[in-house]
């Protein structure tokens, strides 16, 4: 059961400050929508539409990466890649140097997971930028 704790307690935190992150950097981008409605159709907007499903034909809060590509599917599909790529590293890691503390190893499988983690969000960050300038 240890096994499991940590890198479930990694991928909580990661997500969490992700979220935290997207959140700030999204506030701008309402005020910009926002700034665009006409005084009355803001309030119509926010009574027809609920709120999370706003990605209609008319606006669209979050921009997709590039058609048929969800942006959502690739920034998990990176985050988990990383996280198995960080488990493997720290296991090879703690058998090629042999450690036998439980908490030096906790130490390194917790590190590299949040590393090779943070990593692979910088990738689907960098994809991104680079499918959504290729429309």
């Amino acid at each position: 059961m240890d096994f499991i704790i940590i890198p479930l307690v990694t991928a909580i935190v990661t997500l969490g400050i992700y979220k935290f992150f997207e959140l700030l950097i999204c506030r701008r981008e309402r005020r910009e929508i926002i700034g665009k409605l006409e005084p009355g159709s803001l309030i119509d907007y926010l009574k027809l539409v609920p709120m999370g499903l706003r990605t209609g034909t008319t606006m669209r809060i979050a921009p997709e990466t590039a058609p048929g590509i969800p942006a959502g599917a690739l920034k998990i599909g990176s985050l988990l890649l990383g996280l198995g790529a960080g488990l493997l590293f720290g296991f090879m890691l703690t058998r090629v140097t042999e450690i036998q503390s439980y908490e030096t190893r906790s130490i390194v499988y917790g590190g590299s997971v949040l590393a090779f983690g943070g990593l692979g969000l910088i990738v689907s960050f960098i994809a991104e930028r680079t499918l959504s300038r290729r429309k």
